[in-house]
């Protein structure tokens, strides 16, 4: 594997033998190594995490095959990359293209107790520690072992997840898929129409000094 993972391909076994490619969209340890990130980057506290990306084709064979993207962005344990999830290829990263999961967390400040974090991004919320726990989309570093999971859930497949198994899931992790997500945009100087790529640069960020080959 390269110095840095970005653009890794790797398939995920699902239960019944089939598979899903996913791609290394971001090598965060990598980035920390080569002290890419700020002293108040986000980022650094998720350690040996990937950020992926995952493709809504199943395949009989771990084999990537284009395809609608699955999950656009989500944090998942990097151990398995490799082993168990077999590295399949490689696609070079757009950083326009990089999309984070995005969360709330409880960070506190003047004017509240709350703050937006997405990627590289943390905005202090004039809002209450309350509305956190109300709102429940906190920051998540998805086990690679209940990942094939997640996954299931997202093709529509929940009857082939455990019923123990209820973490295996989007749900909480992610304030895209939040119906609070409007309410949250309102303390926020970008909108939800903005990509990744526009938020950051609108606040002075450089996605693109991530992927400079090392």
């Amino acid at each position: 594997m390269k110095k840095t993972a970005h653009g890794t391909l790797f398939a995920v076994p699902l239960p019944d033998g089939t598979f899903l490619s996913g791609r290394v969209m971001l090598d965060i340890y990598a980035c920390l190594k080569r002290r890419l990130f700020p002293a108040d980057s986000p980022l650094p506290g998720l350690g040996k995490a990937y950020l992926i990306e995952m493709y809504s084709a199943v395949t009989e064979q771990a084999e990537h095959v284009p395809s609608n993207i699955l999950i656009r962005g989500a944090f998942v344990e990097s151990d398995e990359v490799g082993k168990s999830w077999p590295i399949i290829g490689h696609k070079p990263i757009n950083p326009h293209e990089v999309e984070f999961p995005e969360s709330i967390l409880v960070f506190m400040h003047a004017g509240g107790q709350l703050a937006f974090e997405c990627g590289e991004l943390r905005i202090p919320l004039p809002l209450d520690y309350y509305t956190a726990d109300r709102i429940k989309q906190l920051k998540c570093r998805h086990s690679a072992f209940l990942w094939p999971f997640t996954c299931l859930r997202m093709l529509d497949r929940e009857n082939e997840v455990p019923k123990d198994y209820k973490m295996a899931s989007l749900v909480g992790a992610d304030l895209r898929n939040s119906p609070y997500r409007a309410m949250v945009y309102e303390h926020l100087p970008f909108t939800t129409e903005m990509s990744y790529f526009e938020k950051q640069q609108s606040m002075g960020l450089d996605l693109c000094r991530l992927y400079v080959d090392p």
